[in-house]
C-alpha cells in the first residue's frame, strides 16, 4: 500500500479538555488564518459514512495497530448535498495520505443500491471503489459526525483542526439529510479532538501555541471509537436490496 511516490503528510491527534483546546485556539487564532471554506461563523459540519468489508478488515486494522492500513468513506459539509466527497484516506504510522473525487448525488444513490458500475467515464478513484464494492463486499457500516474549526498556515503546509460533538449515527441511508439525525456522542463530555496536520516540518511559533506542557499525543480513530459505541445499534440497523445490511459487530469488541 505504501507508494513512495505519494505525497504524505504528518498527522498528530490530541484528546483535550476544551479548558486546554479554547486556549490553543485563541493563541493561534492571532497569527493563522481560518480556512476560507468555514464561512463566517468560523467552523463548519462534516458528516461522513464510512464503509468497510463484511470481516470488518479495516476496523480490525485499527483494533491491532496495523502500521499500514486505508479507509473509505464519502463525505458532505454543512449539509449540502450539492458536493459530496468520495474519498479514501491511507496511513503509515503517523503519515497520512487522501485522495478524493466529487460524486453526484446519483451516483452516490447507485453506490448505495448497488446498481453502479465501472466506467471509462468514471474518475479512477471511483472505479477502484466500485471494484472494492464488487470484490471485497464494501458496503456502509456508520456515519460520523461533528463540527471543525480549521486553520491554516503556508509555512510547512500546516492545518490544524478543533473537532467538536463529535457522534456517531447509525441511520446509514441519512448521509443527506437535511435535517438532524438520531445519533450519540462518542467522547467523554468536555473532551474534543485536536489535530495537526504538515508536511516535511511543523513551525516552531505553531507548535509552541500548541503545546503547553499538558497535551499528549494520541492514537485516536474517529471511526474505530464511533464504531465502538455504536456497532449494537449498526447492527440491528437493516436496509433490504442494496449495500446497507445489518454485521455482526459483538465479536470484535469482547475483549475492550
Amino acid at each position: 500500500m505504501f507508494d513512495e511516490k505519494r505525497h504524505y503528510r504528518h498527522e498528530f491527534k490530541y484528546v483535550q479538555p476544551e479548558s486546554r483546546l479554547l486556549p490553543a485556539e485563541l493563541r493561534l487564532s492571532s497569527f493563522m488564518s481560518k480556512d476560507k471554506h468555514a464561512g463566517e461563523k468560523g467552523f463548519y459540519s462534516i458528516r461522513s459514512l464510512y464503509f468497510d468489508d463484511y470481516s470488518d478488515s479495516f476496523l480490525e486494522d485499527n483494533i491491532r495497530g496495523t502500521d499500514e492500513r486505508e479507509k473509505w468513506r464519502i463525505r458532505i459539509y454543512d449539509r449540502n448535498s450539492g458536493f459530496i466527497s468520495l474519498e479514501r484516506k491511507m496511513r503509515k504510522a503517523d503519515l497520512i495520505s487522501k485522495d478524493s473525487c466529487s460524486i453526484s448525488e446519483e451516483c452516490f444513490r447507485s453506490l448505495l443500491s448497488g446498481k453502479a458500475s465501472i466506467s471509462g467515464d468514471n474518475h479512477p478513484l471511483l472505479n477502484v471503489f466500485i471494484l472494492n464494492v464488487k470484490t471485497k463486499g464494501l458496503h456502509p457500516v456508520i456515519i460520523v459526525e461533528y463540527e471543525r474549526t480549521p486553520f491554516i498556515a503556508k509555512e510547512g503546509n500546516t492545518r490544524v483542526t478543533f473537532d467538536r460533538n463529535i457522534r456517531s449515527s447509525s441511520e446509514l441511508d441519512a448521509l443527506l439529510a437535511d435535517r438532524e439525525l438520531m445519533s450519540r456522542p462518542v467522547m467523554e463530555k468536555g473532551q474534543n479532538l485536536l489535530e495537526v496536520k504538515f508536511d516535511a516540518f511543523l513551525p516552531d511559533h505553531i507548535g509552541h501555541a500548541i503545546e503547553t506542557g499538558h497535551m499528549r499525543r494520541e492514537t485516536f480513530s474517529k471511526y474505530y471509537l464511533t464504531r465502538k459505541y455504536a456497532f449494537s445499534a449498526a447492527s440491528r440497523y437493516t436496509v433490504s436490496g442494496g449495500l446497507i445490511q445489518g454485521g455482526k459487530y459483538e465479536h470484535i469488541f469482547q475483549h475492550l
